[in-house]
């Protein structure tokens, strides 16, 4: 059966109309006079039987029934414009433009961008790998991946995934210290961040009150994790951005003591912006690939806790 459908012309004068509430910034808006926006509200008024307008000497107020129509209509207005736009870019590239702090792009994302772009092959990525902090309202940027404790001003943020910080070293390191104890790291070379009290921080969190001696080289980013790779000393990781070398053996946890980090990995986008279709992709993505992550991190700890209860000795 046929929809019965007022004029669209006078659909959209008036969403335009009641969205500003003025017949004069809705025909600004829609490049036409203030005389086509009044013509086509008494046409719709007309078809609706209705008053949507109430005209003063001032301009116009919204009716209950106008205000009540329009705050439906917008939406409407939305998804449409949505769906002329997924239309349009089938069988097209779509570009997605992401900020990412430069750890987690190396050690965590681009890995895995493939397994996106196969899902996903007409969105092209644009990755930029950067600790500034983009502006979306002046910087032409869709999303963000950012760490830290969340609340940042003009930004919607959603959560993909808490930390839990642990020691870190090549499997070289321990050869000839198996038996080493959290309380024994004094004895060897730390790679600190640039905020060297992690170290202090995770030493109380095991239960060890001694002073440490600072030596060591600071870090920015990754890089310490990089250097504990690379045999030179023990380094604090997390889970999202050492699982892997952890899963290759290229890293090991020499003790099964986690602390939990004070910040989180967050995805990030213009604040009131309405999420697009390529955005919500690669969300999605993101967030099952956070759960595998953290996952494969939880079969590594159980696995911890076997070896561990092997070689306990018997009471």
């Amino acid at each position: 059966m046929a929809r019965r459908l007022p004029s669209l012309n006078a659909l959209k004068a008036f969403e335009a109309a009641a969205r500003n509430e003025s017949f004069t910034d809705a025909a600004g808006e829609l490049f036409v006079t203030h005389a086509a926006v009044s013509r086509h509200i008494r046409e719709l008024e007309e078809y609706l039987g209705t008053e949507l307008f109430t005209r003063t000497g001032r301009g116009v107020e919204l009716t209950d029934a106008g205000r009540l129509f329009g705050q439906k209509l917008t939406p409407l207005f939305d998804q449409l414009a949505d769906a002329a736009r997924e239309a349009a870019a089938v069988g097209a590239a779509r570009t997605l433009k992401v900020s990412v702090e430069p750890a987690i792009a190396s050690r965590w994302l681009v890995g895995r961008l493939g397994k996106f772009s196969e899902l996903h092959p007409d969105i092209e990525l644009s990755i930029d790998a950067s600790n500034r902090l983009v502006d979306f309202h002046v910087e032409d940027y869709d999303l963000g991946i950012r760490y830290g404790r969340g609340g940042w001003e003009d930004v919607e943020a959603f959560k993909l995934s808490d930390v839990v910080m642990f020691p870190i070293c090549a499997p070289k390191l321990l050869r000839d210290h198996s038996a080493i104890q959290p309380a024994n790291l004094a004895d060897f070379t730390l790679l600190h961040e640039s905020r060297k009290e992690y170290w202090a921080d995770w030493l109380k969190e095991a239960g060890v009150q001694a002073e440490m001696d600072w030596r060591g080289t600071v870090f920015q980013n990754h890089l310490a994790i990089e250097a504990a790779e690379a045999g030179q000393g023990f380094a604090l990781g997390d889970q999202i951005l050492c699982t892997n070398s952890l899963v290759e053996g290229w890293l090991l946890r020499p003790f099964s003591i986690d602390m939990k980090d004070h910040g989180s990995y967050w995805i990030v986008r213009k604040k009131g912006s309405k999420e697009q279709a390529t955005a919500r992709a690669f969300r999605e993505w993101l967030m099952g690939e956070m759960v595998e992550t953290n996952r494969r991190f939880q079969l590594i700890k159980a696995k911890d806790q076997k070896t561990v209860a092997k070689t306990a000795p018997a009471a």
